[in-house]
């Protein structure tokens, strides 16, 4: 018993010291140890498109989906399904991913990892000028709408160009001129064209025409009338037929004239007890 007891007290004195030595010797051992290096990510190289115009990326040691879609600014798994892949599939080093087609340059990874935005394509720049609409109106002999070969410019109708907010660029009162009036440095853009007869013509053709003008055209717009009750026939047959009616119904009159004259007079020389 009194062995016991010496045994006992000396494990409880040594004990403390058992411990410390313990913890000083797992120290010991972990301050010889070599921390292991960080993983350093291969660069990532700029995809160039194909032959094709597809946009090729070989995968790289340690690639995964996220990281790849991360750089090129894409969803994960939009990549993946552009790939008929899912991102539950492995990417394996040297394996050929799609991007996309070829258009503007894809972003590289900078240093602090975001991807560096595309520039905005520049927008054409309008094209302004201006042009010039030429008007004529003529008059239709034969009434067939389209000036014919020695159809003179009727004098004395009204021609104006008024754009799509009814504002009147130009009007004129038409002459002789062959070549009729042009309205000159007219702007690019869409137009009304319309003219007017005077009040003894009608009109053989449509009196209002829509026009596109772009920079540098020259427009020709013809318009059509003929007198008032003249028929399609020409100027020379329609006068030689109605000049004829006319002398014929005059001789009709005449004639008419003439007998009724006669028998007045036979009437007052025919003695009473005969009538």
């Amino acid at each position: 018993m009194r062995i016991g007891r010496i045994n006992l007290a000396l494990i409880a004195i040594l004990l403390p010291g058992v411990l410390t030595l313990g913890t000083f010797a797992v120290s010991a051992s972990r301050a010889g140890e070599i921390e292991p290096a960080a993983q350093v990510m291969p660069p990532f190289p700029t995809p160039t498109p194909q032959a094709n115009g597809q946009v090729i990326y070989i995968v790289q040691e340690g690639d995964s989906w996220w990281r790849i879609a991360g750089i090129i600014g894409m969803d994960v798994n939009e990549l993946a399904a552009l790939n008929g892949l899912t991102i539950d599939d492995m990417l394996r080093e040297g394996m050929e991913l799609i991007l996309g087609q070829s258009g503007p340059a894809l972003p590289t990874e900078p240093s602090g990892g975001t991807p560096t935005p595309t520039g905005i394509p520049a927008t054409p720049t309008p094209v302004f000028g201006t042009g010039e609409i030429c008007v004529l109106v003529f008059l239709d002999q034969n009434g067939n709408a389209r000036i014919d070969e020695g159809e003179l410019p009727l004098v004395g109708g009204q021609v104006s160009v008024v754009d799509l907010l009814g504002v009147v660029f130009g009007e004129h009162t038409t002459d002789d001129d062959p070549e009729g009036h042009c309205f000159e440095g007219i702007e690019n853009g869409d137009y009304t064209v319309s003219a007017a007869v005077p009040p003894e013509y009608n009109s053989t053709t449509v009196m209002n025409i829509a026009i596109t003008l772009q920079p540098g055209d020259i427009k020709h717009v013809e318009f059509g009338a003929q007198r008032s009750g003249q028929s399609g026939t020409s100027p020379v047959e329609g006068g030689g037929r109605s000049t004829l009616l006319g002398t014929v119904g005059l001789i009709i009159l005449l004639a008419a004239g003439l007998l009724g004259y006669y028998a007045w007079r036979l009437n007052r020389q025919t003695p009473a007890s005969m009538r």
